[in-house]
């Protein structure tokens, strides 16, 4: 097997379905054996029939069940079982565009690179004009990353080779959604530039996101502020090695710059979408320092800069 499409998902049976539609329509090359591997994450709702009533002769579909609740949980049981020589991510909620495959994967099979950032794009119906960068990067966007440097990849559209697996063996399952949040495929990246694999870009071939509308809502962009904080503080701790100095007195300033800046501005709070910039980096910052408070308290996960989690937190991660 050359190419190994992995999906994990976690009830969303309807965006599953349609995603597996647009999936059925791709262009497999004839020189390509391809496979559809799609992980259930616990689903509580149809997704097992959905991926049985899946047909396709160019793309045939494997079905694999993890009871861990957590994506990367599911993302490593991805890797474990996939066949291909190349492991092709995306998510349960986008459409591809016809060449995804081939384009995604060549530079891979060439070896002219060890993994792929592709491009994500907001599907048009979700557009807004209050949008900037960080929304957009907050909503799984790839304009954010230079695509000439590459440091990391969005996981609705990242590819990799088997051989980087050699040294970076998976995706931690303490972050991504499911977890604190965010920066699974950030963390994973890192690892794989700092092995000497090189990520190369491919941004031409973006995949188009159809999240669900609810992500837009003013309290969701509250709710990925906190994830995105502690996530960043977990990585800065356990992997960047970072001190946070006087963390209770940062956390004090953040909590009263935001009270502040609420009360000079409450006519903003009152919009249901979105989130000025300013206020998500006063969020993010304020969880940032109060996850850190508990971050420092534990064992550091990683040697500075590692590959693999140290044996400590393995033996704890077996139940051992």
């Amino acid at each position: 097997m050359d190419v190994t499409v992995a999906i994990c998902t976690l009830n969303h049976c309807g965006s599953l379905r349609q995603t597996l539609e647009t999936l059925g329509r791709v262009r497999v090359p004839d020189n390509l054996r391809c496979e559809l591997l799609v992980v259930d994450n616990a689903s509580a709702d149809g997704t097992a029939e959905v991926v049985k009533s899946y047909n396709s002769d160019n793309l045939p579909i494997r079905y694999l069940y993890e009871p861990r609740r957590g994506q990367c949980f599911a993302r490593n049981a991805a890797i474990a079982s996939a066949r291909g020589e190349v492991i092709l991510f995306t998510d349960d909620d986008v459409r591809t565009p016809h060449n995804w495959i081939e384009d995604m994967c060549a530079p891979l099979l060439s070896g002219k690179a060890h993994a792929i950032a592709g491009g994500v794009k907001i599907a048009p119906h979700l557009e807004r004009p209050w949008m900037g960068w960080m929304q957009r990067a907050w909503l799984a966007c790839s304009d954010y990353i230079d695509a000439d440097n590459p440091s990391s990849m969005v996981g609705a559209n990242m590819a990799f080779s088997k051989e980087v697996l050699k040294k970076v063996p998976g995706f931690d399952t303490e972050l991504g959604p499911g977890a604190l949040g965010f920066h699974d495929e950030s963390l994973f990246s890192f690892q794989l530039k700092k092995a000497g694999y090189r990520i190369a870009s491919a941004f031409s071939t973006a995949v188009e996101h159809h999240f669900d509308e609810s992500r837009l809502l003013r309290t969701n962009f509250i709710d990925t502020a906190r994830k995105m904080g502690r996530s960043s503080a977990y990585l800065a701790y356990h992997w960047e090695h970072e001190t946070i100095p006087h963390p209770i007195w940062q956390l004090s300033l953040w909590r009263l710059r935001l009270i502040k800046w609420r009360q000079q501005r409450k006519q903003e709070r009152i919009s249901l979408e979105g989130m000025s910039e300013s206020e998500m980096v006063m969020l993010w910052k304020y969880h940032f320092n109060r996850h850190s408070l508990i971050e420092r308290k534990r064992p550091r996960n990683y040697d500075k800069h590692g590959l693999v989690k140290l044996n400590h937190v393995q033996s704890l991660s077996n139940g051992s």
